[in-house]
Formats: structure tokens, sequence, C-alpha cells
């Protein structure tokens, strides 16, 4: 999760469930039946970890800072530096914590990165906000970026929590999100990163 607002708290360690619609937004445009998946932020509730089994991954290896998940295989700081337990996956797919000014989402593109150029893995889906590929400071990460191959953007915002109170509630705080996809090897030799759309996002 990335902007919310400063009257909204944050939780620890941006622990907000993904919605299971934007796992079947990212299967309109990138094939996971069959797949061996790495989901490095799985959460207390493991949304993310669930949707991908559901949309037909062989093995979906979940992992955190912490444990909390039921169906949780290790507890591994991702940015640690150590490799998860499984061998090697085909992607990684997750909701990085977003941290202050988005330093901590920046980290985990660059563990991401190393994962890939090490070939732990061969393909990156990350969420993140829709505007994180604009910042200046950024550019190395995505414009500047060999593995960068581009992004697909959710046509319905994602509602990261309700408000107790009945009152506040229909002004829950949604965000414009989008899935940044990085793929092993250099594709400097490719056309520009390309923007696709998730139209069947607006479902569930």
């Amino acid at each position: 999760m990335g902007k919310h607002g400063d009257e909204y708290p944050r939780v620890p360690r941006d622990d907000y469930p993904t919605p299971a619609w934007v796992i079947d937004a990212l299967a309109e445009h990138v094939e996971l039946r069959g797949l061996t998946i790495l989901e490095m932020a799985c959460g207390k509730e493991g949304r993310m970890s669930e949707a991908l089994k559901a949309a037909g991954c062989a093995r979906v290896y979940s992992s955190d800072i912490v444990n909390g998940y039921a169906g949780q295989d290790e507890v591994l700081d991702f940015l640690s530096g150590r490799l998860p337990g499984l061998p090697h996956c085909d992607a990684a797919v997750t909701n990085p914590p977003f941290g202050p000014r988005g330093k901590t989402a920046e980290a985990f593109i660059t563990r991401s990165l190393q994962l890939l150029t090490s070939g732990y893995t061969d393909f990156v889906a990350l969420l993140l906000p829709h505007d994180f590929d604009s910042a200046k400071t950024r550019t190395h990460l995505f414009e500047r970026c060999p593995q960068f191959i581009g992004k697909i953007t959710l046509r319905r915002r994602v509602k990261w929590f309700e408000h107790s109170d009945l009152v506040r509630r229909k002004r829950h705080p949604k965000e414009n999100t989008d899935w940044y996809l990085f793929k092993r090897g250099s594709q400097r030799d490719r056309r520009p990163p390309f923007i696709l759309y998730a139209p069947g996002s607006h479902k569930g």
C-alpha cells in the first residue's frame, strides 16, 4: 500500500491484505498456471498466496518477516540478502510493504532485481501505486532498468481497509494501483516498456 493520507495511522509493517481480484487482474495478462511462485510478503492473512493458488499456480512458497499466515512456509526478511528455502522459482509476486516515502518498496525492487540477475527467478510482479515510477529518484528502477518490461494498470481502485465507524465508511481509502513487471535478462533491444490494462478487474 502506498499513500492513504496522514489522517490514517499506518498498520505495522504495512500489512494491508490484498483482495483476490488483484491476482485475477494479473492473470489476465500473465500465465500463472503451473508456475512455482514466491510470495515474499504474505502477511498475516496470506490472501495473495491463496489467490495465487486459486489461479492455478503449481506451488506457492509464502514467506514474511514474521510468522502469521497459517500456510506460511518460512519466516524470512526478504531484504536480509538470504535466499528463501525454495531452491528456485518461476516468478516472485507480492504486494511489498511501502515504508516511509516508499523506501521499503524501493528496496524490494532492488532485491528482486538481484534475484533476477542471479537466475533465482525469471519474472517479478510487484503491486505498487500507479505513479510509483514517475519519481526522478527512481529512474534507475524503471526507465534505466533493463529488466523493467512494463506495467498493468488496474481499472478498479484497491480499497485497503474499512473504517470502523459507519459515518466515515464511505470515505475508505482507495488507491490507483499497477502491477510492475520485471523479467530476467536485458530488454534494452526490445520496444519501450508497455502499459496494459486489466479490463476484467472491475469484477468481484
